[in-house]
């Protein structure tokens, strides 16, 4: 028996027909999409940074932030112990060289003092009375050479006279009066020449008594200077002209040797103290030229100092302002710095990518020509700023790489980007 189709049920077996063919393409369409591209991650673009090779004049600086310091920092120490009476200055004054900024007391060293100077006025009075008796003694023991000159002179007056009466023949002059004269003037010169000896001799010891006496008196002195010295430092002044910075000194706190007693800097005067990341440093010279930026104006700076220690991953670096300082310049003012490293007039460069290493090798996702599918790919990188870094090798004008962070999915080789 024949059975008759109608044309509904035939309609409806064909669309079911073309839609089960249509679920097929689409499955194996995806399915050779998958297995072509060998993407074993999906990455949502919205997430992803992307930049572009390009070429020109890359300028490679370092960036850093820190603060300004003043350039010129002197403490105020004392050198004696004491009590503080008074205070002149605080933190936040201006002062003058030679300003006081505290007063400190020491009763027991200025009795010190006082004691001191009576004994260097006794000890220059006893040398004063020395003075006086060994002039005494020489002059004592000149006259005695005078005498025994007029003795000597005397009796050889004597032997000449003796001596023309002989050769004359008178006999007035007995021999023996003048082998006796002869012998009288023979002694009288020793005692002359004994006497002039002696005066020598006295005028020696005189000037020697006197020297160590004076060297005695010298020392005294010192001792006072130094003693006046330290009384006069229980004035504590300023030693240059400055701003107190720090001053923890209170009325009525007791002191001692070597205590800082108050901090000056000297004004309009100052550095940047510029805080450089460790994995930077090794681009940073003496020398090389730095833009400061205060958040209110710029002002220009040469590289002065590296500190050869590392801190917390940064090394601090000193920069020397070129010029008057700004206005807002005050210490511990945050500064924000620029060191100029070298400009590179003709090279290959992209933005960055995160944790690229300057003048190594490293890897990059390479986005492809359709932007759906990024290969990880090898890239040796050179010199590098704060945004942008120099590609050696590995890439060329125009391909795209993603910067943005791919740590959490480096480990494949290939992603998908949706």
């Amino acid at each position: 028996m024949d059975i008759v189709r109608t044309k509904k049920s035939r309609q409806f077996k064909g669309k079911a027909m073309m839609l089960i063919a249509l679920s097929l393409i689409v499955v194996a369409l995806a399915y050779g999409f998958l297995f072509k591209s060998n993407a074993s991650h999906i990455v949502d673009s919205e997430s992803l940074l992307i930049d572009t090779v390009k070429r020109g004049e890359l300028a490679v600086s370092v960036r850093g932030v820190g603060v300004l310091a003043p350039k010129d920092i002197r403490w105020l120490a004392t050198n004696v112990d004491g009590k503080v009476e008074r205070l002149y200055a605080k933190a936040g004054a201006v002062v003058k060289k030679g300003d006081l900024i505290m007063q400190l007391s020491n009763p027991a060293l200025v009795q010190q003092l006082e004691e001191r100077q009576w004994e260097l006025d006794e000890l220059e009075a006893q040398t004063t009375a020395l003075r006086v008796s060994l002039e005494s003694e020489v002059l004592d023991r000149e006259a005695a050479v005078i005498n025994e000159q007029l003795n000597y002179e005397r009796s050889l007056l004597t032997l000449n006279a003796q001596k023309s009466l002989l050769k004359q023949g008178v006999n007035a002059v007995s021999q023996i009066d003048h082998e006796t004269s002869k012998i009288e003037v023979a002694q009288n010169k020793q005692r002359l020449e004994l006497e002039t000896k002696r005066l020598v001799k006295q005028k020696e010891n005189a000037e020697a008594q006197l020297l160590a006496n004076e060297a005695r008196l010298n020392r005294m002195r010192k001792t006072l200077e130094r003693m006046e010295e330290q009384v006069e430092s229980l004035n504590v002044r300023a030693s240059i002209d400055a701003i107190v910075q720090t001053m923890s000194m209170e009325i009525g706190q007791q002191v001692t040797v070597g205590t800082n007693l108050a901090r000056l800097a000297k004004r309009d005067e100052f550095i940047a103290e510029l805080r450089i990341p460790e994995n930077r440093i090794q681009d940073v010279v003496v020398g090389q030229s730095v833009l400061i930026d205060t958040r209110t104006s710029q002002v220009e700076g040469l590289v002065q100092r590296i500190d050869p220690a590392v801190d917390n991953g940064v090394v601090q670096v000193d920069i020397e302002l070129v010029g008057a300082p700004p206005k807002e310049a005050r210490p511990e003012l945050t500064v924000e710095g620029v060191i100029e490293i070298v400009n590179i007039p003709d090279t290959l460069y992209v933005r960055r990518p995160m944790f690229a290493k300057s003048r190594g090798e490293s890897f990059i996702y390479l986005v492809d020509d359709n932007g759906n599918v990024a290969n990880k790919h090898a890239v040796s990188f050179g010199q590098s700023s704060n945004t942008f870094i120099e590609i050696k090798n590995g890439l060329t004008l125009g391909q795209e790489i993603i910067v943005s962070d791919v740590s959490s999915w480096e480990e494949h080789q290939q992603i998908r980007i949706n």
